[in-house]
């Protein structure tokens, strides 16, 4: 229990803090004011002991804080890797082009040749994991990855949000027809947001539109993703959808998008996942908070 207590007590002492900073930094203006008017009158006094007590106290407070920055507030997870998430009403994805110079697709739609998809969701990803495990040649493809992340939210999913880059923009097509075929996915709403490039960031229900490579996004620039995940957070708020009911998932992409999708879950009920690539390809789920080192001892 004493344990506990100081761990809980460590949790809560930047807040404490911070509040020391603020309510003395009232003791010290004033103190400091005092003694500015009793120079200015030009009189000479003795040292004041208690204003020189709420000077220092602030000071003290401010630099503790500083130092605290650190050591306290640092990105930590509730989850352990294992945990599987919740599923959730709404799906955001960054979906990564596919490398049409190392794999041949049937007739360009973005199906490997030797995959033959049934229109069974479970099925066809079954297929893949013998394909990419088989041995002599085996056959990898990235998009196993976000139909996997879509499928772990069956059953409670609504929509899914496709954020590209400037290479997949062009290929997302493909990627929509693909969860076309499938009549478990026939109730899900797929939108693809579009970039400023093409005059501001828009949700667009996924259609048989071109996009222009002006629409996707920069996926190396941490700047441009986060206007990307912020600017979409605030069209799903608009159209009803709570934080709880988002999911953030950055298995695609590249490393930049993981820090983004990580970033923006901090201290939010929206939260993130990610689909392993090693076996079982299970998807994980994180819940990011900014708290002391110890948290995670606490159970919190």
């Amino acid at each position: 229990m004493t344990k506990l207590l100081k761990l809980k007590m460590a949790e809560l002492g930047p807040w404490f803090n911070a509040a020391l900073v603020a309510l003395s930094a009232s003791w010290a203006g004033n103190a400091t004011m005092e003694t500015m008017n009793v120079w200015f009158s030009g009189t000479i006094g003795v040292i004041s002991w208690p204003r020189c007590f709420y000077v220092s106290a602030f000071m003290i407070s401010v630099a503790l804080l500083y130092r605290q920055r650190q050591t306290f507030f640092r990105p930590r997870t509730r989850y352990i890797g294992a945990d599987i998430p919740k599923r959730r009403k709404h799906l955001i994805l960054f979906l990564s082009n596919l490398d049409t110079k190392r794999l041949d697709f049937n007739d360009n739609n973005g199906v490997p040749e030797e995959l033959t998809l049934t229109g069974k969701l479970d099925d066809d990803i079954e297929e893949m994991v013998r394909l990419k495990t088989r041995k002599g040649k085996p056959v990898r493809w990235i998009w196993e990855m976000p139909l996997r992340a879509i499928r772990h939210h069956l059953g409670k999913l609504e929509g899914v949000t496709i954020i590209c880059s400037r290479e997949s923009i062009e290929q997302v097509n493909w990627f929509l027809n693909i969860c076309n075929r499938y009549e478990t996915l026939k109730k899900v709403k797929f939108y693809v947001l579009k970039n400023k490039g093409c005059r501001r960031p828009a949700l667009l229900d996924g259609s048989s539109e071109t996009f222009s490579p002006d629409c996707g996004w920069d996926f190396e620039s941490f700047d441009e993703l986060s206007e990307a995940v912020w600017s979409l957070i605030r069209i799903l708020k608009k159209r009803g959808l709570k934080e709880n009911e988002i999911m953030i998932d950055f298995t695609g992409g590249q490393k930049v998008t993981s820090v983004v999708a990580a970033a923006t879950t901090f201290n939010r009920k929206i939260k993130a996942q990610y689909v392993s690539t090693n076996p079982e390809w299970e998807v994980r789920g994180y819940d990011v908070i900014m708290a002391a080192s110890s948290t995670k001892e606490l159970g919190l």
